[in-house]
Parts: structure tokens; C-alpha cells; sequence
């Protein structure tokens, strides 16, 4: 027999992959189900709404991106290099040619109330990686780690659109690049000449 955690584990990846290829609104309950291969009423017993099924799957894609991010920070010997590690990871990302985008940026669209379940999720993520960035701005020296990581996090974002609205596969590499110049010019991001 499945255990309880096995059955939610098995419905999110069903969930997942579906929003991922299909999108979040495109996907009904009866497609996830199926997909799982469990009972309509095995699903509606983890999860009582599809908005509660988004929220997990955004929060399961949260955990994994960032593990994948704390892992390869942790190659890096130099400190500066761990914060900039989100790019390196964006351009890992980026060369696949089937990349669509953050599916944690993509859903948002899918839902404007800012106070809505989904969003919080998504607003989380954004949260714990700009925590993570802020640490690794701070093991870094800059004189604003907070700031430091806000701009990292913004120049990722900005390097994301990119490579989804222009296809530019480099565009991760010139995020890093700006982010690099910024560090090295100090607290207020002021370009030092």
C-alpha cells in the first residue's frame, strides 16, 4: 500500500508536469487526477482546491531550484562567486532549448490578487532566495548586503524575461557580468571610476 506522503508526492509531480506543459489554466482537475493515477477522491483529500494544488507544486519547483542553487554556491570557493552562482545556474537553465521560464514567475500571471494563495507561495520564493543572496552578499564583504542581493535577484529576474522574451541563451552571462560590476563598486552601486 502507498503511503499518504507517497500519494502527494505522486499528485504534485503528476501536477507539475501538466502546468509545465500546459499551463496552470489550461490543466482541469480531471486531467491531474488521471495523470496520477488516483481517485478523484484520493486527490480531494490532500488537496481541497487546484489553487491548494498550484501553491504545493510552486512550492515543491521552490525547493528544488533552490537546493539546486545552495549546491552549486557551494562549489565556489570565492565568496563573491557563491552569490553570483544564480547566474551560472539561469545559464545552465537557459541552454536547454525547451526552457519557458521560471514556472514560479510564469503562474503568477495566472493570478493578479496579490493576497492569493499562489501568489503568497511565489512571494515566498522570491523571499527565501533573496535571504539566501543576502547571506552570501554578506559572507561576500559588501558594504550592503541586503542591496548587494536585491540587485542580484532583480538582474536574474530581468536575465529570465531575456532569455524568454528575446531567446538570448547569454543572457544569464550578462546578468553576472552587470551583477559583478555592481558588486565591485561598492554599498551604494555607484560605478567607481
Amino acid at each position: 500500500m502507498t503511503s499518504p506522503e507517497a500519494t502527494r508526492a505522486k499528485i504534485v509531480e503528476a501536477a507539475a508536469d501538466l502546468f509545465t506543459r500546459c499551463s496552470v489554466r489550461a490543466v482541469g482537475i480531471n486531467e491531474i487526477w488521471r495523470a496520477a493515477e488516483v481517485a478523484k477522491s484520493t486527490l480531494y483529500q490532500h488537496f481541497r482546491s487546484k489553487d491548494e494544488l498550484v501553491a504545493a507544486v510552486l512550492r515543491q519547483r521552490n525547493d528544488q531550484w533552490c537546493a539546486r542553487l545552495r549546491a552549486l554556491a557551494e562549489t565556489r570557493e570565492e565568496p563573491t562567486d557563491r552569490l553570483l552562482a544564480i547566474f551560472d545556474l539561469l545559464g545552465e537553465e537557459f541552454a536547454d532549448p525547451a526552457y519557458r521560464g521560471s514556472d514560479l514567475v510564469n503562474v503568477a500571471a495566472e493570478y493578479p490578487d496579490p493576497d492569493h494563495l499562489v501568489r503568497v507561495a511565489i512571494r515566498d520564493h522570491k523571499r527565501e532566495v533573496l535571504r539566501y543572496l543576502g547571506g552570501l552578499a554578506a559572507d561576500a564583504g559588501t558594504g550592503a548586503p541586503e542591496a548587494a542581493a536585491a540587485y542580484a535577484l532583480m538582474l536574474a529576474d530581468g536575465a529570465v524575461c531575456a532569455r524568454v522574451g528575446l531567446g538570448d541563451t547569454t543572457a544569464a552571462a550578462t546578468a553576472r557580468e552587470a551583477a559583478a560590476r555592481l558588486l565591485s563598486a561598492g554599498p551604494t552601486g555607484a560605478v567607481s571610476s
